[in-house]
This record gives C-alpha cells, structure tokens and sequence, in this order.
C-alpha cells in the first residue's frame, strides 16, 4: 500500500473520524476518493465492533473505537471516580442538580420547537404555575420525566419504564391522531427543518414492539461495553426505530440520562446533555444522519455524544469552581473579620463571574467610574488582605485575583 494512502487511512480513523464527502474535499492529488473510500472503509470495519441491531438494509449497526474516543472514555471515567464535586457544599449542590434539571428540561422542548425562556421556564418550576400553553406544557412535562426518573432509579429500564417516560413527557402535548394506545400504528417520516424534504423514515410500524423488545434486552444485559458507548447506542437506537409518532427524542434523552445514573455516573445530574445538544443541533442531527447513510456506521454518533459530555462536564466544573471561588473568598472575610466595601465585591464577583482575574488601575478607574486615586486604594487594600496578588507589567502595576487555591491555603496557615 502506497504510504500516503496510509497516512490518511490512519488519519481519517484515528484523528479525524470524517464522512465520504468530507474526506473527498481533503485528498490530495493524485488520490481520488473513489479509489480511496473502499479501502478506508474496509479498514474502519476491519477494526469496528459489531452490534445486536440491524438497519432497515439488515445490516448491523458497527463502531469503532478511535483513538480520540478511547481517550474520551478515559477523561470521563476519571471524573467518573475522581468526585469532581465533592468540594461543594450540600446546599449548592442541591441547587446546581435543581438547575441542571430546568436546563435539561428546557432545552430538551427546545430541541423538539418548544419556545419559552429558562427566566419562565425557573419561574414555573419553582413557584409550581400551571403551563400557559404547549411550549410550556412540554417543558414541565420533562421536568415531571426527570424527577420521575431521579426518584426511581432503582426500578429496571424496561418496557413499563419506557412507557412511563413517554406518557409522562408527551402528557396534554400530542395532537388527536398521534395519541396511541401504546406505539404508533402507521408510517411516520422525519422532515428536514424547512419541512419540504423526508430525510429519514423510520421501520415500519409493525416492527416496532420486536424492536424495542431487543433494545429492553439490550439495556438489560451485562455484555461488557462501556457504559458511555451502551448509552450512545440505547439513544441512537430509540430514536432510530421512532416508536411513537411524536415525543422519541425526549424519551430517548431521558432514557439515556436514566442508564446512565443507574451505572454510577452519578456526576450527570449535575449537568443538562440537552443544553448542550442545542447549541450543536445541526450536528447532532448530522451525526445520526451520517450513521444511517454510511454504512450503518455507529462512529459518528459516538464520536459526536462522546465530545458532547466532556464539554458539558467542562462547562459545569467551571460553573462549579466559580461557586467554590465565592464560597471560599466568603468564608475568608468572615474569619479575617475583614469588611469589604461594595464596590470592591461588586469588583470580586465581576472577575469571578466574568473569568477576568487580571485587572490594571485605569480598568478598575473606567469601569467603576472613580478617581485613579481610589482605584489604586481599592486595589491595593485587596492586595494587602491578600485576595490580589501584585505584580509590574512594564511601567504600570496590574492585580490579579487569587485562585481559590491560594485563598484555601491562607485558610490553613
């Protein structure tokens, strides 16, 4: 095999996991993707891993574990063991699985065309009002699916529990000819987002209550996959085989959300997957798009909800030290006995929230709208409590917010 073919095997499978088209605009001559594919192709299956399902051409669903999803698996199982937030007090963490739970439930209706506001979507939720309109009926509903789910993580993820979910998020949402006694029983077709284009139908109604049975079975059985990779595919699946006329994705989110408390990862309450998703609709709905067009190829599912948690485990560690950050500074001041004035807290909790931790006489001048002589005291009675850290940048001093770290260590001294 010529090398350069090599080279963009390796590349186009461990590096960048592309599709067809992709990879044709990244050839360079005088390879062709006609020559190029076949062989890529043959190597990814070479090296895949074989699923129980079947597409509608009866053939197995198959993956392949890359490289960059190999060292995803690895970063969420360290902070999958590593309690990332056990650091945070009870009442916070109360707070932020609250939150976490009205972020999912927004955006989980938003993706399906819900419009609302998470400002009423937290009014709602937490002052119990009754939903204006189907927007926010479908957004309650998830909400009453999440807590369901929370409340009963010990009971199995079976058909009942399947059932449940769907009655529970599509509850006073469904138009009278989508209402089921169980699954749907005709044809149903997904649009595009304009509506003018079928872009995928799913099996015919008569396989589905086989379809779901195997997908039960699945769920429920020890086969030794990663569980990150097992709910990939629960979530893929369920929506592939679209058992009800409307209301798959919600279920098939909660579902997944569900097997993956019920396996230890127990961090995922503190963080909303939706929020996520619905900032990369697109290519969430490319990546199931590119798994049915390409070969029943599962990769590119994986590859996308794989990348997709560890950037909302980012997110939420962050959101999580910006908390700690306050707490500890708090908790500094109250010993110290140390009384801050309130633009100097309005200066702390702006930093914080903002992640602008540097600051220099004339910003803190411009922004607080004082004399350069009490930006300069403000600053440097910080400094002297040791919440700044002082340093010269050229010919003028800047100040730096201590990291909690630091702040923590004066707490010990």
């Amino acid at each position: 095999m010529d090398i350069d073919m090599i080279k963009y095997i390796k590349e186009f499978t461990d590096e960048r996991y592309l599709n067809k088209k992709e990879v044709m605009y990244r050839l360079p001559a005088p390879l062709t993707i006609n020559d190029f594919w076949p062989t890529l192709l043959e190597h990814r299956k070479q090296k895949s891993i074989e699923t129980i399902f079947e597409d509608q051409r009866d053939r197995h669903f198959w993956f392949v574990l890359t490289e960059e999803i190999r060292k995803r698996l690895e970063l969420i199982e360290n902070e999958a063991t590593k309690n990332t937030f056990s650091f945070v007090d009870k009442q916070t963490q109360h707070e932020a699985i609250l939150n976490a739970l009205i972020d999912e439930a927004f955006f989980s209706s938003v993706i399906e065309g819900a419009f609302s506001t998470k400002k009423k979507t937290a009014e709602m939720i937490n002052k119990k009002l009754k939903p204006k309109d189907k927007s926010e009926q479908m957004i309650l509903n998830n909400y009453f699916a999440l807590e369901y789910i929370l409340e009963n993580l010990s009971a199995p993820i079976d058909e009942y529990m399947i059932l449940k979910i769907y009655n529970i998020v599509t509850e006073n949402t469904l138009a009278p000819d989508d209402i089921v006694e169980k699954y749907r029983n005709d044809y149903v077709y997904v649009m595009n987002n304009m509506g003018d284009r079928v872009i995928y139908q799913p099996p015919h109604h008569s396989q589905v209550q086989n379809l779901i049975n195997e997908l039960v079975a699945f769920i429920n059985t020890d086969d030794g996959q990663h569980p990150i990779i097992k709910a990939c595919i629960i979530h893929f699946y369920f929506v592939y085989i679209h058992p009800f006329f409307d209301g798959n994705g919600r279920t098939a989110r909660a579902i997944s959300y569900m097997y993956l408390l019920k396996n230890g990862y127990n961090f995922f309450k503190f963080f909303s997957i939706s929020s996520v998703i619905n900032s990369e609709k697109q290519k969430y709905y490319k990546a199931l798009k590119d798994t049915e067009d390409y070969e029943a190829d599962l990769t590119y599912f994986i590859d996308f909800y794989s990348r997709m948690i560890l950037n909302s485990i980012a997110r939420i560690e962050e959101k999580f030290a910006k908390e700690f950050h306050k707490k500890v500074i708090q908790v500094f001041l109250d010993r110290q006995n140390i009384a801050l004035t309130k633009r100097q807290r309005k200066f702390i909790e702006f930093s914080i929230r903002s992640n602008k931790h540097i600051i220099s006489i004339e910003e803190y001048q411009k922004k607080f709208k004082v004399s350069y002589e009490t930006a300069r005291t403000d600053l440097n009675h910080l400094t002297e409590y040791g919440l700044l850290k002082k340093s010269k940048q050229g010919k003028k001093y800047i100040y730096r917010l201590a990291d909690y770290n630091e702040i923590s260590a004066m707490l010990e001294e």
